[in-house]
């Protein structure tokens, strides 16, 4: 493969994988309407969002005018931690108490949210309620209560350190006092240079501290300035409706085509004409038309120009002109379960033959619950009944109106149905039919039921598996291939068959229709169809050529109708 195959390939994977995925759009359906409603819901339940903010500007308050170093006190705030305070419990419970909030003010710190622009001392209240007033009050009763709290703590701050300080000075108050007593008594010439000095020093010592305590007690104990009052916001927060309906729909979408995907993932059945091809290592012979309701079993012929009619030529004209079967004798039509027709696909085949020119034995191998002699307009034909002999017992004409009629071998019930069709007689009547041009149409139960098909399949020249496309399983197709090439037949090909609409809790989740199933308890309901009189004419001229004369006639392809 060249590289210049790639870019072919890749769009049909592509294809093949959407086409996938729509298979089952009711998910994706489903996962918008889910997503819209649930947008909805949001926007009528959870109501309007409303946002007020407040801005603070944080002040530095120091017991000293300056750090250590000489770096300004404002250069040493933290504001990660002036952010903490912030959304603490304590200024909680100031703002509750400030609104006189009996409930938890632990409630109140949920909607609250505090942030600090970068390379700034700004501090930004948000709090989100139901009301634009009610935002606007709890915002402001925050700030003021932060505001509050920090400038109470400054001044429990600077007044336990005024209050250590005073302790300090009262006792050198008291020694100064001493001293000037002592200086007092004595003359002033005698006064001694030592008291001299301690005085001195001791009104150096008092002084510092007194001007310690004057420089606490004129501090600035303002905590910060307010920037921006929290106003009532004029708009909501929230999103709107339709931002809900838009954000649901985009959500809903994306968790449809997840579902989609997992349920393609997982699907057992096959969903396409490749993977019948590759589950049953032969090629697809025909797609059948969805079957509408009250058509015949045998359409070709009797129902007009229908696409069933027209499909069923098409699948003979394929295996009349198949150089692996043609002219060979004997072909068997088996389907892996019950949901598959595997008789209509015989029955319409060996109509289809006839109307080429074929003398076509059609055989119902069904030999546990026969029924095909009822649901087909019949008469009486060559007998040749053998006591205890069903491969050599009577047959009948099937009128198959204007394109003539074939023979069929209708099914009975036997005691032992593997050994009738394992006996010496019915290898003789597919291996030799009773007139050189003619050729037989075997149609038994399902393979996966009973083992009846795999007795036919290693007698009969090939095999056509039909198959309902809406219902066949990649495994049941493994095993039928397994089935009859370990028994030494040969697989032609596939009939997928569309089945008939009806109802069904899998059409909610699956585009593809399901059917009823048919067989017997259909063909029981019906009565049985007795054999007319006469033949209504005579039947069409015969070609005389089988199935090999009728493949080499010439190049070009022969109409199916003439």
């Amino acid at each position: 493969m060249s590289v210049f195959d790639e870019p072919v390939e890749e769009p049909d994977q592509i294809r093949d994988q959407l086409r996938q995925l729509f298979r089952y759009r009711a998910f994706i359906v489903l996962g918008l309407v889910l997503g819209l409603l649930g947008g909805a819901a949001v926007s009528v339940l959870g109501g309007s969002t409303y946002t007020a903010t407040g801005e603070v500007v944080v002040h530095a308050i120091s017991t000293a005018p300056f750090e250590a170093g000489g770096v300004s006190a404002d250069k040493q705030i933290s504001m990660g931690t002036e952010r903490q305070i912030a959304q603490s419990a304590s200024v909680a419970a100031g703002a509750a108490k400030a609104l006189r909030e009996t409930g938890n003010p632990a409630a109140l710190q949920r909607d609250l949210r505090v942030s600090n622009p970068p390379e700034t001392q700004t501090l930004l209240f948000e709090y989100s309620a139901d009301s634009p007033e009610r935002a606007s009050k709890l915002v402001n009763a925050f700030v003021h209560a932060y505001l509050a709290y920090r400038q109470d703590t400054a001044s429990h701050r600077i007044d336990a350190t005024v209050s250590k300080l005073n302790t300090e000075l009262k006792p050198l108050l008291e020694q100064r006092k001493m001293l000037d007593r002592r200086i007092a008594g004595e003359s002033a010439g005698t006064a001694r240079t030592s008291d001299q000095s301690e005085r001195s020093n001791l009104v150096t010592e008092i002084g510092d501290l007194q001007g310690r305590i004057s420089s606490l007690k004129s501090l600035d104990t303002t905590a910060g300035d307010i920037v921006r009052k929290g106003d009532p916001p004029a708009f909501p927060s929230s999103p709107g409706l339709m931002m809900l309906l838009l954000t649901g729909a985009v959500v809903g979408l994306a968790l449809g085509i997840l579902a989609a995907w997992v349920r393609s993932v997982l699907e057992p059945r096959v969903r396409s004409v490749a993977d019948v091809q590759d589950n049953l290592r032969a090629p697809v012979l025909g797609i059948l038309p969805r079957r509408r309701g009250g058509e015949q079993l045998l359409e070709v012929g009797r129902s007009g120009h229908g696409n069933r009619a027209e499909a069923y030529r098409t699948i003979a004209f394929r295996l009349v002109h198949d150089r692996r079967f043609a002219g060979r004798g004997s072909l068997l039509i088996v389907a892996p379960r019950e949901n598959a027709d595997a008789v209509s696909v015989a029955v319409n085949l060996a109509g289809a033959f006839a109307e080429i020119g074929n003398d076509i034995l059609l055989v119902e191998a069904n030999l546990r619950t026969p029924n095909l002699a009822q649901r087909l307009p019949l008469r009486p034909g060559r007998g040749r009944p053998v006591p205890g002999s069903w491969a050599e017992g009577e047959r009948f004409a099937v009128d198959a109106g204007f394109d003539g009629r074939f023979d069929l071998l209708p099914g009975r019930e036997v005691p032992n149905p593997a050994r009738a069709l394992t006996s010496p007689e019915f290898a003789r009547l597919l291996a030799a039919p009773s007139g050189p041009d003619e050729h037989v149409v075997v149609v038994t139960g399902p393979l996966l039921t009973h083992a009846d098909g795999l007795a036919v399949a290693k007698q009969a020249a090939g095999v056509v598996v039909v198959c309902d496309l809406n219902e066949v399983r990649r495994d049941d197709l493994d095993r039928v291939w397994e089935l009859i090439t370990g028994a030494g037949g040969h697989i032609l090909g596939a009939v997928l068959d569309k089945g008939s609409r009806g109802p069904s809790l899998r059409r909610l989740t699956d585009s593809g229709p399901t059917h009823r199933k048919r067989g017997r308890g259909r063909s029981r309901a019906r009565a049985a169809v007795p054999p007319p009189a006469a033949h209504p004419g005579p039947p069409p001229p015969r070609s005389g050529q089988g199935w090999v004369a009728q493949a080499s006639a010439d190049t070009d392809a022969p109409s199916l109708r003439g």
